[in-house]
């Protein structure tokens, strides 16, 4: 566990990332959602939250942990003492739309560390800034909490109390290993828990490859911004409990700007809010 005055060493700490809004890419994320209509030309917008697939935060395999990501201490986030890490939740606001052929910039700031007592024990929470910016103009913010757990012998299978009825007009999907694996790629995202299984099983006990909290996310980002006519400015989701590879889920949305996922058992997955 860090002392206060290490908390305090680390806070405020920056990364910038350089990239441009490439056809390639683009081209890859069109194909994967399989939005036929969309534009790939010069100027043209993407879709929100498409941010992820450029100004990766990339590193060497020696950097590396065991559970694929950069390890804590070899980037701007500090060692915690815990090893497993989980996406929590995000809040983003959304203000000029992502351009093919854009430049842009990310910057990353460290902006909270907090160790937090649970039903299972301790962890920590880190909250992570994103901006991304073009030269002076601020496109969004996005702040991440990024939640890092103790070494587990087990997957605790007891299921959380079932969500209330599905909306009226919810939506039904699910995630092959393919497609788990080229949202990896497309997002550069190392961790191991979504595309190998072994690891999954024997090391952090998950029953399957599990689905990526920013994918799931995404869906209801698309919900939302259809049910603002393409205005959405903001949104925030927490990630509850995992779905995982080739398991139903169901995306919903109610009239008052709520939103949410759950499992082919009614189990609330990821909940949000917008508007």
């Amino acid at each position: 566990m860090l002392t206060q005055e290490e908390i305090k060493k680390n806070l405020h700490k920056q990364k910038v990332i350089e990239d441009t809004v490439d056809i390639a890419r683009s081209r890859v994320a069109k194909d994967f959602f399989q939005i036929d209509k969309l534009e790939l030309k010069l100027g043209e917008p993407l879709p929100k939250y498409w941010h992820w697939f450029f100004c990766w935060e990339t590193a060497n395999d020696k950097l590396l942990g065991l559970d694929g990501h950069i390890k804590p201490g070899n980037n701007i986030i500090p060692d915690t003492g815990f090893p497993r890490r989980m996406w929590g939740g995000s809040e983003i606001n959304f203000f000029e739309p992502l351009l093919i052929g854009m430049e842009i910039t990310r910057i990353i700031t460290l902006e909270s560390i907090d160790y937090k007592k649970g039903n299972s024990g301790d962890f920590c929470v880190i909250k992570i800034k994103n901006e991304l910016k073009n030269n002076d103009t601020i496109l969004l913010i996005e702040r991440q909490s990024l939640v890092y757990l103790p070494s587990r012998t087990d997957f605790d299978q007891s299921a959380p109390k079932p969500h209330d009825n599905l909306s009226d007009d919810f939506l039904s999907k699910k995630y092959t290993e393919n497609q788990l694996f080229k949202y990896s790629a497309l997002t550069m995202n190392s961790h191991r828990i979504h595309y190998d299984l072994d690891y999954c099983k024997t090391v952090e006990y998950y029953p399957s490859l599990v689905v990526h909290g920013p994918l799931l996310a995404q869906n209801l980002i698309d919900a939302a911004d259809q049910r603002f006519d393409g205005n959405l400015q903001f949104f925030k989701y927490r990630a509850l409990n995992p779905i995982f590879v080739s398991d139903e889920f169901t995306i919903n949305a109610s009239d008052t700007g709520e939103f949410w996922i759950a499992n082919k058992s009614g189990v609330l997955s990821m909940s949000a809010v917008a508007s």
